[in-house]
């Protein structure tokens, strides 16, 4: 500290003598002069140093265990309450409004007038009802003119009613449908009233049902009055009742129950005959996440005289292997009802007074697998193998060949069925199915009457397209194939292979605006004059257009 005294000073002595000399700050006289002494020697006092060792602090010992108290610090934070303000849309062209109700009209050639209507209610949550109106025919047909002319015209009107517990239904239903006995010889000359057969069919149905479907309890009733008949002597009237419900025991298991009655009274020439039927079918049903199980019976029988009711074992059985692959097995049996009325929508030129009876299925057993390939193709392939009493087989009648009638195996019929179908859909680009269906039939009887399966085909495709190529643009394209197809004549115990049927069908429509539109249908390109049924062979190349109109 002295010495840094001692140097202090001697540079502020040193300074103030500077500037005397100079006389200010910055200027130096040349008078001046400076005096270094080179061996002056400074001495400073020896400075005092403490080498003593800082003592070490006592250490306090603590009986115990430390205690630790920690405090919960809460940190509330305001709400976050974003605020997204969507920027408003401005389309190219209006938005089109749902119109259900529409009007078609068109004509295509041998003299075929087309009308189809539809008239439904403004979306409710209370009711629902509708109008539908359909008619086509054709005034000529493929021999004879007016002669082979054929025409359906459909009217229904229905509605229902939603109370928010149960759905209360009723519909009024006409259909007519006219057809001409036109497989006669050339040879003779017949008029177009004497070979006309007409169908009129008319049923009043009314039902019940509970609205929400995810219930507990889920139950359904329906019943159906229906009136059939032809323009001779044939009149069938049938009243259906359908009941049924299921009651979900726990997740898994399920109990259902269906019962189907039909009581029916036939008119042929003043001979009235009632045809009764009845089924019970009960299920315990299983369903897991990826295995489900359905068991029960069928209880089915009719008025018959010697038949009686039967049961009938019924199983089918689920397995979802992985998301895309489902495979199912199943065996069942039952009897299965034919009416007049469902006879002739398989063939509408059969004679009076055919021999009606139930087809029996004495057994069943399917089964098949499911796949999803990619995305919007679906493979499903299966089997069924079926043993048969009663399958209805379609034969020209031995009084006349125009006509046909039902002939029936004294035993059973074995048939075998292998199907393939595969569906591919890209939404709004294409919809398209392809079904390939072969069956076998092996029956028990040897006689000549009873040696094919008459009229029943041995393969069977069909191969539907809907494409939508542009805007506004929808195009189908169907493709039916049946091959196998013989015949017999009991007239003439003739026995005939019909020619295989390909028939091509293409179709388009198009919407000029939201309620203008144009169509136009093609049948039968190839233009082959096929058979169906012996003696009667279809029209060419049919043409069919029109217009559409939506309100």
């Amino acid at each position: 500290m002295n010495r840094f005294l001692l140097i202090l000073s001697i540079f502020v002595f040193a300074s103030f003598d500077i500037i005397a000399q100079t006389g200010g700050v910055g200027q130096i006289k040349e008078e001046a002069q400076f005096i270094i002494e080179k061996n002056r020697k400074i001495t400073l006092p020896r400075a005092v140093r403490n080498f003593e060792k800082i003592p070490t602090l006592p250490v306090t010992e603590i009986e115990g265990r430390q205690q630790y108290q920690f405090k919960r610090f809460s940190y509330g934070l305001s709400p976050l309450e974003p605020y997204f303000k969507t920027i408003n849309f401005r389309p190219n062209k209006p938005v089109m409004t749902f119109t259900p109700n529409y009007v078609k009209a068109g004509y295509g050639n041998f003299g075929t007038p087309y009308f189809e209507g539809y008239i439904g209610s403004k979306k409710s949550e209370d009711y629902v009802f509708n109008l539908y109106v359909r008619h086509l025919s054709s005034k000529k047909g493929p021999v004879f003119d007016e002669n082979s002319g054929s025409g359906r015209t459909d009217a229904a009107i229905g509605g229902k009613f939603f109370n928010g517990v149960n759905t209360v239904s009723g519909s009024l239903d006409y259909r007519s449908r006219k057809v001409h006995f036109f497989g006669y010889n050339p040879v003779l000359d017949l008029t177009s009233d004497a070979i006309e057969q007409k169908f009129t069919r008319f049923s009043a149905n009314v039902g019940i049902e509970n609205t929400k479907k995810d219930e507990q309890f889920n139950y359904h009733f329906n019943t159906d009055w229906i009136f059939f008949r032809d323009n001779y002597t044939s009149k069938e009237n049938k009243f259906d009742f359908d009941l049924g419900g299921d009651y979900q025991v726990s997740d898994n298991i399920k109990l259902s129950m269906g019962i189907l009655a039909v009581l029916s009274k036939r008119e042929e020439n003043d001979i009235k005959t009632n045809r009764n039927y009845f089924s019970l079918q009960p299920r315990l049903i299983y369903s897991g996440t990826d295995f489900s199980l359905s068991a029960g019976v069928n209880f089915a029988g009719d008025n018959t005289p010697g038949s009686g009711a039967s049961i009938y074992p019924a199983i089918k059985a689920e397995l979802n292997v992985n998301a895309g692959l489902r495979l199912y097995a199943g065996y069942e049996g039952t009897l299965m009802m034919n009416t007049l009325e469902s006879s002739v929508e398989q063939n509408p030129f059969l004679r009076s007074n055919v021999d009606l009876r139930n087809t029996e299925k004495k057994s069943d057993i399917y089964g098949g697998v499911e796949i999803d390939l990619s995305q919007g193709l679906r493979l499903n392939s299966g089997f069924s193998a079926a043993s048969l009493n009663n399958l209805q087989l379609f034969t020209n009648a031995v009084s006349d060949s125009t006509r046909f009638e039902i002939l029936y195996d004294p035993g059973t019929t074995d048939r075998l069925n292998i199907f393939s179908e595969v569906n591919y859909e890209n939404e709004g680009l294409i919809r398209s199915s392809l079904r390939f269906d072969f069956y076998s039939y092996k029956l028990s009887t040897s006689v000549p009457t009873l040696a094919e399966a008459w009229h029943l085909p041995s393969f069977k495709t069909s191969f539907n397209n809907t494409f939508f190529p542009i805007e506004n643009l929808t195009v189908t394209a169907d493709l039916y194939y049946l091959g196998g197809l013989n015949a017999l004549n009991g007239e003439t115990a003739q026995v005939f292979e019909l020619d295989d049927i390909i028939d091509l069908n293409l179709g388009g429509r198009y919407q000029v605006s939201q309620q203008f539109g144009v169509f136009l249908q093609m049948n039968n390109l190839f233009g082959t004059e096929y058979q169906r049924y012996l003696n009667y062979p279809s029209r060419g190349i049919q043409f069919l257009g029109g217009i559409s109109i939506s309100f």
